[in-house]
């Protein structure tokens, strides 16, 4: 899970034959960080809740539900279906794109050689290294951040 310009916010592991639909409370709860309130945020006339944009994978009610008990205004595009196949690129009622921000998180992940094949057979040694490679992308992006603005 990334905030809104990329930067790891949770981390979680699971199988690769699990849908994402299933674990989506997991990195919700995974947080290590409270989000600000929406009010300090400036989104105090929208309900007081955070966005989060997933894809069409969670185009669930189930989804929509884990959301909004956590706090969030679900962002899903809907579904492909012969009923209602998706519109062009660039029609207007076509859902804005907006997962390239966790698709460059992912990027950063796969620039650790140790990360982008799993050789350690348990979990948790697997698990400390992702951990260890979010600080350090954290650390890089707030040090770049710091150096623009100072």
């Amino acid at each position: 899970m990334t905030e809104g310009r990329g930067i790891p916010i949770a981390v979680v592991l699971s199988g690769a034959n699990r849908t994402d639909r299933k674990k989506l409370g997991d990195p919700l709860d995974a947080q290590v960080l409270e989000a600000p309130p929406a009010a300090v945020a400036g989104e105090a006339e929208e309900g007081g809740q955070h966005d989060l944009c997933l894809d069409r994978g969670y185009d669930y009610d189930a989804c929509r539900a884990v959301a909004a008990q956590h706090g969030y205004r679900a962002h899903i595009p809907p579904r492909r279906s012969e009923a209602q196949p998706l519109p062009p690129p660039g029609d207007p009622a076509r859902h804005p794109p907006r997962r390239w921000v966790v698709e460059v998180a992912h990027g950063w992940f796969n620039r650790f050689r140790r990360l982008l094949i799993r050789w350690e057979k348990r979990a948790e040694n697997y698990l400390a290294f992702v951990q260890l490679a979010a600080g350090l992308i954290i650390y890089r992006k707030l040090r770049h951040a710091r150096t623009l603005s100072g």
